[in-house]
């Protein structure tokens, strides 16, 4: 998430991108109704009558349970990823795209790239309870993209900028970060609606630098909205640590957290590194195309 974090829960724009990390999702025809899930987290197997959601695999379950109408034979799902699940890389929402795309496909069902993210939107949120679907854009659509989640609006923007992502060494959970900030606000609504709107802003004039490919505008923007991250409450010292070393680089034109914070990632437009701190310079780069299928 390069800008929009927190504002884009409440129906604003986000401004997002998608990196070259893949996950891939092998779906395998079965002539029985056996569902078998494969991953480096775990192996499961079930039928299609009893397609309860269960960690590790609830994203794919509630994938299956959505199609379940359409389905009359049973498959094997093997998951592969290039990341870890506990970096914020979106793998909730990569898993759920991956897993719908290629049950649409394999079932011969039209889909456009609105449907699919409405749909795999509506899973995450079943498993969740919440979720804007900005990461799920991003997945279908790849590279830069400008979304909002009501009405839907998904585009994605010109440029390939470089970027720097340092994870922290600790995520917290998105829907506990967002628990915590709505806590932190519950008396003050007034002003969380305010810096809600600050951040919608920051999307917006995001968008207008994207488009101009004025790369040092953006950045400005994004040290501008770190600002407003930690008046929400959600930086912590190693994150400070980071954004600031990043900042003395030369090569970096703006950094911040990178979702919804309380630990996981921080982004930095340009490419710098991080020395002397327990954390992990990951190499990325945006990726210009999303979601596909090779069929067999």
């Amino acid at each position: 998430m390069l800008l929009g974090e927190y504002a884009v829960l409440h129906g604003k724009h986000a401004l997002l991108c998608a990196i070259d990390k893949r996950m891939v999702v092998t779906l395998t025809p079965r002539s029985d109704d056996q569902v078998i899930l494969e991953s480096a987290l775990g192996q499961l197997t079930t039928r299609l009558s009893k397609l309860n959601s269960v960690p590790p695999f609830q994203f794919v379950l509630t994938a299956l349970q959505t199609l379940k109408k359409y389905l009359t034979q049973g498959c094997t799902i093997k998951i592969e990823s290039e990341f870890s699940a506990t970096m914020g890389f979106a793998s909730s929402a990569a898993v759920t795209v991956a897993t719908l795309s290629a049950l649409l496909t394999w079932l011969n069902l039209p889909y456009s790239e609105l449907e699919l993210i409405r749909l795999a939107r509506k899973v995450v949120r079943q498993v969740q309870g919440l979720g804007s679907g900005a990461d799920v854009a991003a997945c279908v659509l790849g590279g830069i993209v400008f979304y909002r989640a009501h009405p839907l609006c998904a585009t994605q923007l010109p440029g390939s900028p470089l970027i720097t992502v340092i994870y922290s060494g600790h995520k917290t959970p998105t829907v506990n970060a967002v628990q915590q900030v709505t806590e932190k606000f519950a008396s003050h609504p007034k002003l969380f609606k305010q810096l809600c709107q600050a951040i919608h802003y920051c999307a917006l004039d995001g968008m207008q630098a994207v488009l101009q490919q004025n790369w040092q505008a953006l950045g400005d923007v994004m040290t501008i909205q770190q600002g407003l991250m930690d008046a929400l409450g959600v930086n912590t010292p190693i994150m400070r640590e980071i954004i600031y070393s990043l900042r003395q680089q030369p090569a970096i034109l703006g950094a911040k957290i990178s979702g919804s914070g309380l630990g996981d990632c921080v982004v930095a437009l340009g490419k710098g590194k991080i020395e002397n701190l327990a954390t992990s310079t990951i190499p990325v780069q945006i990726a210009q195309r999303g979601v596909y299928c090779e069929k067999n």
